[in-house]
């Protein structure tokens, strides 16, 4: 898990990752660019990217968000 406070407005690169994403915005705004198109994600919003889905976003200033990575679930001794 991954917690970010963006104190200025602020932009990241195109990129993809090998697991999944699933981000919550609590505060503030957050727009997700995804093969062009603009998502805007709003207080309370929650989004799952799938892994090897090429995305970048835009936070502005005072965004505060949580990413869960993923994609294994634990092995757990005596789970079929």
């Amino acid at each position: 898990m991954a917690f970010s406070n963006c104190r200025e407005t602020a932009a990241s690169t195109a990129h993809a990752h090998e697991f999944d994403e699933h981000m919550l915005v609590i505060e503030g705004g957050y727009t997700l660019i995804i093969g062009g198109e603009r998502i805007r994600v709003s207080v309370g919003e929650e989004y799952f990217i799938p892994r090897g889905v090429v995305h970048g976003g835009e936070a502005l200033a005072g965004t505060r968000t949580i990413h869960a990575f993923g994609g294994h679930r634990a092995d757990r001794a005596g789970r079929e």
